[in-house]
């Protein structure tokens, strides 16, 4: 993100209000500049504001119809892409759409960040290598 100066990244404390009486906290998410109003870091401890990205890995807890339905928030709420990163099947579901079908991606390809995040390539292998080394 630095390099580019495309925007805001935050990790799993990143909580965000997608519209009221509704707060999601995806595992990453990445907010462009154009995004934040007045281009600024939000202060407010749960600001009202949806990422461009939202990033989930999946744990054994998570259900398909909650995954379908935490796509479905961040669509509604003006997410452009949702990554679900699978790290026991070692794949990364893409989402460009809530009634798309998604792209699955496996640890032999390279995530790509496509229209939103400009210029971010990562091998799934070096991804997955990391989590393995993570625990």
């Amino acid at each position: 993100m630095r390099p580019g100066n495309l925007g805001l990244v935050t990790a799993p404390d990143g909580t965000v209000r997608l519209w009221a009486g509704r707060v999601r906290i995806p595992d990453v998410a990445f907010f462009s500049w154009d995004r934040l109003p007045g281009r600024q870091r939000p202060q407010a401890p749960i600001p009202t504001l949806a990422p461009d990205l939202a990033v989930e890995v999946l744990s054994r807890g998570n259900t398909p119809g909650e995954m379908r339905r935490k796509r479905e928030d961040y669509f509604t709420a003006g997410v452009r892409l949702v990554w679900e990163v699978d790290p026991a099947a070692r794949t990364v579901q893409v989402y460009t759409a809530p009634e798309a079908a998604a792209a699955v991606l496996t640890e032999g390809d390279t995530l790509d960040g496509g229209g939103v995040l400009i210029g971010f390539r990562l091998p799934l292998a070096t991804l997955f290598a990391e989590l393995d080394r993570q625990g």
